[in-house]
């Protein structure tokens, strides 16, 4: 959670003795400040500056306040600034007005000291939180679709993406890679040797890929790779790549071995398990024929 010198508050108002005033409190509390006099330069200093919060006069020349917000909240760089209104208005339509463009609270002038520090802690403790909450449910949908041994994508996230391509009705490619005999290297290495040579053949397959692929760990030693319609030629590259950073490993190399078979995906009929189903038996016949590779166009 941030602390208060990692909180940077705008203040805004056309009278440079409310911002003065406004200052020696803040300081108090060690926030990183910027001030405006004006609708233009408070845009400006929210666009260049990574603002937590605004603290806008509403009274001022050109653009009043209730304009300035307004703007913030119909932008989507902005719209997510809090904005507590600076007011000598006691109206309540006036103070509803300042609810309605998208404040989220009003300090009455002239301005206590002890109350100003206190709303504007209350604010950033609360946007500290919620940042907080959003970071952990990043984090926590990143977890579901990420496989906990590889890092890659897991087999539920492949799944749902190789549904997407088939819905959006355009030819793609599906790589389904195994590596050979994988019971040797368990018995060979162990649980925790066989673990260690799966996280580099994953490491192998994601360098190798395009940026845009979307490579998966599916079940047991299983893997594949998601790319959009390339040339056969680009497709045999990837192959390529794979073969020759496998043998540029040395240690893995002489653990392991993989069949890949590359499907160039037109017929969008054709349900998920069936494309697994086929993918598994066209491995099954590249090791049979002691083949390495296979295109199925």
């Amino acid at each position: 959670m941030k602390t208060n010198n990692n909180f940077h508050i705008l203040i805004v108002d056309d009278e440079k003795f409310n911002i003065e005033l406004a200052s020696i409190y803040l300081k108090e509390e060690g926030y990183k400040l910027s001030f405006a006099l004006n609708a233009k330069a408070a845009i400006e200093s929210v666009l260049k500056h990574k603002i937590d919060l605004i603290l806008l006069d509403i009274n001022m020349p050109e653009h009043d306040g209730f304009e300035v917000c307004k703007m913030l909240k119909s932008d989507l760089k902005t719209k997510d600034i809090p904005v507590v209104f600076l007011t000598a208005q006691t109206d309540i339509e006036y103070i509803s007005k300042a609810f309605e463009v998208g404040g989220i609270d009003y300090i009455t002038k002239p301005f206590n000291g002890v109350e100003l520090k206190i709303r504007v802690r209350t604010h950033l403790e609360k946007l500290a939180y919620l940042q907080e909450i959003k970071h952990k449910q990043s984090k926590l949908a990143q977890l579901s679709i990420t496989d906990p041994l590889t890092k890659l994508y897991n087999g539920l996230y492949f799944d749902s993406q190789l549904k997407a391509y088939q819905t959006q009705g355009k030819d793609f490619w599906f790589v389904y890679i195994k590596i050979d005999r994988f019971e040797k290297v368990n018995s060979l290495y162990g649980f925790s040797g066989a673990n260690k040579i799966i996280r580099l053949f994953s490491k192998l397959l994601q360098k190798s890929s395009p940026s845009n692929a979307i490579v998966a760990k599916l079940h047991g030693v299983s893997f594949a790779i998601l790319l959009k319609d390339y040339k056969l030629s680009m497709m045999k590259e990837l192959y390529e790549r794979v073969s020759m950073g496998l043998s540029k490993e040395k240690n893995l190399a002489k653990a392991i071995s993989f069949s890949i078979a590359f499907h160039h995906i037109t017929n969008h009929s054709e349900s998920v398990p069936i494309l697994y189903k086929k993918a598994q038996a066209n491995i099954e016949k590249i090791q049979h024929n002691g083949d390495k590779y296979l295109f199925i166009n």
